[in-house]
């Protein structure tokens, strides 16, 4: 069962939900390679990477032995923290090309909206090889941005990238970005984090506004406290479907695309089996009413 699609500020389209290649997949390509056919089966069409996830090249060899035609696969991937300048920009993307076994990108976004240098030693990477803006330094990590996002829309005129985005983004970092007359580009996604337990209704809103398609990574929160909750199990009795689905629909009927990663195939076919019922509006209401403004992956707004 494939997924449908929601509709970029492009015209293009993205599929409703992603398979991602990321968090528990850190540094194993082999893994990531090893999955992609379960996926595919499965019924996704759409492929989640970053460079940081260290998964690129064993994404590209899974993609490249699926044989399926290129134009039916959406791939994503994410620049790195270590790139802040158009041409450091291009070179990543190019690199990831290269990685992926790609002659174009459907859709890259800026990881992040500043530096995270606690996972450089992580990454093996020297910060005194590149340029690394201060991340707490506002009017520096505003230029730092700019320069960034005008590297995407370098890549788009070049062929190498359809579309654009950013991930982690708070609505000021948005504002700000969106201010330069440089920034002729509207982010066509911002993928964050966001869950019933993480429901940032004021960044929502303002993406809506400015017709940005929320993307959300960790949807099922951490897969614990989430899956347990009562209100969620009791709606999911309701509808004879899992607590997981419940939370996808809910997604999906706020109009936000969803990146999910698990390697279990019989995980994979049910995370894209909840479009086939409706929430209630009540319904809706008493999920989105369980926010608790609960992160797993630390809050963006620490950076200016």
């Amino acid at each position: 069962m494939e997924a449908p699609k929601l509709k970029l500020n492009t015209g293009r389209q993205i599929p409703a939900i992603g398979f991602g290649t990321g968090t528990s997949f850190f540094n194993r390509g082999d893994d990531v390679q090893a999955v992609i056919l379960s996926a595919y089966k499965a019924g996704f069409r759409s492929y989640d990477g970053a460079t940081i996830y260290g998964t690129e090249e064993g994404l590209g060899r899974g993609l490249a032995g699926l044989g399926e035609d290129r134009t039916n696969l959406y791939i994503t991937t994410k620049t790195p923290d270590w790139a802040w300048t158009q041409e450091s920009i291009e070179e990543e993307v190019r690199k990831s090309l290269e990685r992926l076994q790609l002659d174009y990108l459907d859709l890259v976004l800026l990881h992040t909206p500043a530096p995270r240098v606690s996972l450089f030693e992580r990454l093996k990477v020297d910060p005194s090889k590149h340029f690394i803006p201060d991340a707490m330094n506002e009017k520096e990590m505003d230029d730092a941005r700019l320069q960034a996002w005008i590297g995407l829309q370098n890549c788009v005129a070049k062929g190498l990238v359809r579309d654009i985005g950013v991930s982690n983004f708070t609505a000021n970092h948005l504002k700000k970005l969106l201010a330069n007359n440089a920034a002729h580009t509207v982010p066509a996604v911002n993928q964050v984090e966001f869950n019933p337990y993480l429901v940032d209704t004021p960044l929502y809103n303002y993406c809506k506004e400015k017709n940005i398609l929320v993307q959300a990574f960790a949807p099922l929160g951490n897969g614990k406290d989430l899956l347990a909750d009562p209100t969620l199990n009791n709606i999911a009795k309701t509808h004879e479907k899992t607590v997981g689905q419940i939370a996808l629909r809910w997604a999906w009927q706020l109009g936000i695309a969803t990146v999910t990663k698990t390697e279990k195939a019989e995980r994979m076919k049910e995370n894209l089996d909840y479009f086939d019922f409706n929430l209630s509006d009540d319904e809706m209401k008493d999920i989105s009413d369980l926010n608790k403004d609960e992160r797993r992956f630390g809050d963006p707004a620490r950076f200016p």
